[in-house]
């Protein structure tokens, strides 16, 4: 028997910031109910548990709690932060995973590319830095008043 498949919506997010606060919330509104199988955090600071909670609870938690990941990168991807957004995927990956279904294909395209383009900003940087200390650079002799070519 196939494990179930968690389906990822891939619609335009057009707010970012919004989309990734909504995502924010959403981790935080789960955090009780997916931090550990037939446990669910209580009290003001989660630090009381409660221990008779269902495991079906625990699994729909993760299942969301993936969905909420894979917001959040989408969103992350949009604003640039790459680094973060590999997080994020990566961590929607294990909360699929704990929830004990398949990965959606749609993930790994999304990890996939936040890895492409985090590779391309650094190699953007790569680029700039070299040029700013390039050995080309002018030097001006004080005490001669020319200008020289600096050797680095």
């Amino acid at each position: 028997m196939s494990k179930p498949c968690l389906c990822f919506s891939l619609q335009e997010i057009n707010d970012a910031k919004g989309a990734m606060a909504q995502a924010n919330l959403s981790l935080k509104e789960l955090k009780p109910f997916a931090t550990e199988k037939g446990v669910v955090l209580t009290g003001k600071k989660l630090t009381k548990k409660r221990a008779d909670e269902p495991i079906k609870t625990y699994n729909e938690s993760k299942a969301l709690q993936a969905k909420a990941y894979f917001r959040l990168g989408s969103s992350q991807i949009l604003l640039k932060e790459y680094d973060d957004a590999v997080k994020s995927f990566d961590l929607c990956v294990g909360s699929t995973n704990e929830a004990g279904m398949t990965v959606d294909a749609a993930v790994m395209k999304k990890i996939n590319e936040a890895k492409r383009r985090r590779k391309e900003k650094k190699e953007i940087q790569r680029k700039k830095f070299k040029f700013m200390f390039s050995s080309n650079e002018k030097e001006v002799d004080s005490s001669k008043g020319t200008t020289e070519v600096g050797s680095g």
